[in-house]
Formats: structure tokens, C-alpha cells, sequence
């Protein structure tokens, strides 16, 4: 009965971390929402990344409170709340007659993906089975997040779609959260830290709020130099922007207790490599072999962990982006997907932070902006294809990040060294008292 309760749990977390997912990368659209005038549409694609930050401090933020606690109940419960308000607020966007209202549904949806995602990062700590569908989940969606064959994205115009995440994987992971909250809804009560009876972590919190503000507040400044001077190389702004987004990433990971911060690089550096790459439509099918070669690069991870390797390979997709065509092959981009689904696996498997709240910053960090997305590209298209110049200047920017995601692995792994826990004092226990 255990086997087949955990089971039960790792699906829950796999679908509410993919509806998570959802709800931070894409805008919620409707299909009245083509007559809508192009000022609010601009409007509400610009509410994207400023929703996915705010989404990423809320989830540091509700995973911190949650483990306060100490009872899986309430994490479970709090997950859950997340996920009916969604479906919530999707019902009613089907009933509004307006597009005013989208760019105030699509930040509501980002903080309660934010609730979701934290209270459910919390909820399967230190469990592998949920655990693993927690982190597949996310950096799975992470990889085939486009969605365009799936969703019915029309080309002519992207915003004539359904709703994301659909009301219909909303209710699935309603019903599955219900099932799982009524499941642990008996689970013992964790033992309570002597020395945080009443204290908050906050460093955390605070690491979030640096990763998230800085890196949204640079790309909007770089797209900011690029509209008032398109013509320019820009090659200045772009290095002071790659700084920033290190120091941000640095910031956060010596925010973090122990080598938590490890995960902080990995996903700032994959980001920005899967940007430069690129996100051709994929047809449907595709979406189980990706989860499939992400769940293994997972695997691999965790059996075979090196910090060294994950970066490496993050280095190996930004040379990849660097030399792939700018109108490749199938088949190139093809493996271009499976390179990042299984470097997105095997970076979750090897980072594997000791603190709960650390692995949600840097699973939910999967879906902040990246200064690539402000290089100019031809906006004609749907996804952007700017060809071989934007290309080339995409692989550069994210070999740039790469190399300095790899600098602040070395210099974290020099300043905190690896502590063992001591006797009779849990994982959670001993990365609490770094903060």
C-alpha cells in the first residue's frame, strides 16, 4: 500500500509542477482574445516575465512558511489551495467579455502557480518517488515549454489559443491533489527544530527576490537599449547584462546554506542556453520521449552526480546554439531538444540542495527571463527566428553565462566546503542552522 501511496504522490507532484510550469511560461490567452486590440495584447506578453518573477519569490516564499510547519498536511493543503484557485480563476476568465481584465488573471495565475510550486516543492522533500515527479515535471515542461502543436498556436497569431494551462489539466491536478492531501493527511508530524520555533528564514526568501528582480529588471533595461537603438552592436550593454545576470545568480547562491547555490548556476546557465537554442514547434508525440530522455538524464544524475559534468554539458548546448544553422534540420533540432532534456534531468539530479526551499528556487528559476530573449529577432515569425546573426549573438551571450555560472561554481564550492550533518540532526535541520 505504501509503494502505491507514493506512486499516487509522485503523479500528483508531476502534474502539479507541469500546470506550475504552464502557468509561469505561458499567458493566459483566450480565443476571443484575437479581436482584442494589439496595445493589450502587447500588454499582456509583457506580463509574462514580471509574472514568472513574482511566481518565483511566492514559491520560496509559501515553501519557507510551509516547512515551518512541520506537518505534511499542511503542505499538501496548501498546494491544494493553489490549484482549485487556478481553476478558479480560469473559470472565470472564460466568462469575462472583455481583455482588460487578462494582464490582472495572467499575474493572479503566476502567484498561485507560485503557491503550487512551492507548497508542493516542500510537500515531497526528502521522498524520491514524488520527489523525482516533482522535478520532472518542471524541468520537463521546462524543455518542450513551447506547446505549440499541442495547444493549436496558430502561426498568423500566436495569442489565439485555448487557456494555459488548459482548465482540464487544472481539474486533473485538483483531483489528484485531493486525493494525495486525504493520503497524508494522517502522516506524523515531523520534528520541530529546537531554535526556529518562531523564527522565519528569510535569507531564502531574500535569495529569490535577488535572482528574480535582477535578472527581470536587466532584460527589460536590454530590450530597452535595443528599441532606442536597434542599429547598434550593443556588445557593452550585453557584458554589463551578462555580469549582472552572474552577480545576481552569485548573490542568491551565497544566500543559500551550504552549496545549495550550486542548483541557482545550473538553472541560470540552462536558461540561457535554451534560450539561445531555440523553441521550434514540436509535434505532440514528442512530449513523452522528452520526458522520457529527461527523467533518465535525472537518473544519471543521481547516481552519477558531478557538478563539473552538468556544466560542461549546459557549455555544450551554448556551442550548439553557437554553430547550429539559424533554418536547421529536423532532425538537428531534434537533437538539440533531447541534449536539453537530458541536461535538464541530469542538472536536477546532481544539484539535489539539502534545503527544500533551495530546490524550489532553482527548479522554479527554470522559467525566469534571460537576457537572450531581449536580443532582436524578427517578430514576423512564431517562435522569433532572427537567423544567423541573432543566432550566433544568442550562443555567445549564453556561452558568456556559461562560463561565468562555472567561475561561481568554483569560487562557491571553494568558500563552502562540504559539511556532513551531525548525529541525530536531519538534513532540514542541519541547512537551517547555516542560514
Amino acid at each position: 500500500m505504501r509503494k502505491i501511496g507514493d506512486a499516487i504522490d509522485t503523479i500528483t507532484a508531476f502534474f502539479g509542477a507541469v500546470i506550475a510550469g504552464v502557468a509561469l511560461f505561458l499567458p493566459i490567452t483566450f480565443r476571443w482574445t484575437a479581436d482584442s486590440s494589439p496595445y493589450r495584447l502587447a500588454s499582456l506578453n509583457n506580463s509574462v516575465p514580471r509574472g514568472a518573477a513574482i511566481g518565483v519569490i511566492v514559491a520560496v516564499a509559501v515553501a519557507v512558511l510551509v516547512i515551518t510547519f512541520h506537518k505534511p498536511l499542511v503542505a499538501w493543503t496548501a498546494a491544494l489551495f493553489g490549484a482549485i484557485a487556478m481553476d478558479i480563476n480560469h473559470i472565470a476568465g472564460r466568462h469575462v467579455s472583455s481583455a482588460d481584465l487578462l494582464t490582472t488573471q495572467n499575474y493572479l495565475d503566476s502567484i498561485l502557480a507560485g503557491v503550487l510550486l512551492g507548497a508542493l516543492g516542500a510537500a515531497v522533500r526528502r521522498r524520491s518517488g514524488p520527489a523525482a515527479g516533482f522535478a520532472i515535471g518542471t524541468a520537463g515542461f521546462f524543455v518542450f515549454g513551447d506547446l505549440a502543436e499541442l495547444l493549436d498556436i496558430a502561426y498568423d497569431n500566436p495569442y489565439a489559443a485555448l487557456e494555459t494551462p488548459p482548465r482540464w489539466l487544472v481539474s486533473v491536478a485538483v483531483i489528484l491533489l485531493i486525493i494525495s492531501t486525504l493520503r497524508n493527511r494522517s502522516q506524523p508530524e515531523q520534528s520541530r527544530p529546537p531554535g526556529i520555533t518562531v523564527e522565519l528564514p528569510v535569507t531564502p526568501i531574500l535569495a529569490s527576490m535577488v535572482l528574480a528582480l535582477v535578472i527581470l529588471a536587466i532584460t527589460e533595461w536590454l530590450a530597452r537599449q535595443y528599441q532606442h537603438a536597434p542599429n547598434v552592436s550593443h556588445a557593452v550593454e550585453i557584458g554589463m547584462a551578462v555580469a549582472a545576470t552572474v552577480i545576481a545568480a552569485t548573490a542568491a547562491a551565497m544566500l543559500l546554506p551550504g552549496r545549495d547555490g550550486t542548483g541557482v548556476y545550473l538553472a541560470v546557465g540552462l536558461v540561457a542556453a535554451a534560450e539561445a537554442i531555440g523553441g521550434d514547434p514540436r509535434p505532440g508525440w514528442s512530449i513523452a520521449a522528452l520526458l522520457a530522455v529527461t527523467a533518465v538524464g535525472l537518473l544519471i544524475g543521481v547516481r552519477l552526480p558531478s557538478t563539473f559534468i552538468a556544466i560542461l554539458l549546459i557549455t555544450g548546448l551554448a556551442v550548439f546554439a553557437l554553430v547550429q544553422p539559424p533554418h536547421e534540420h529536423r532532425y538537428v533540432t531534434a537533437a538539440g531538444s533531447a541534449a536539453l532534456a537530458l541536461t535538464a534531468g541530469y542538472c536536477c539530479g546532481t544539484a539535489r540542495p539539502r534545503y527544500a526551499p533551495s530546490g524550489v528556487l532553482a527548479l522554479s528559476a527554470l522559467y525566469l527571463p534571460s537576457i537572450i530573449t531581449a536580443l532582436p529577432h524578427d517578430t514576423a515569425e512564431w517562435p522569433p527566428n532572427g537567423g544567423a546573426d541573432h543566432q550566433a549573438l544568442a550562443g555567445r551571450t549564453a556561452l558568456a553565462i556559461a562560463c561565468g555560472s562555472a567561475i561561481g561554481l568554483i569560487v562557491l564550492r571553494r568558500v563552502r566546503p562540504r559539511s556532513r550533518p551531525k548525529p541525530g540532526q536531519s538534513v532540514d535541520d542541519q541547512s537551517l542552522a547555516d542560514i
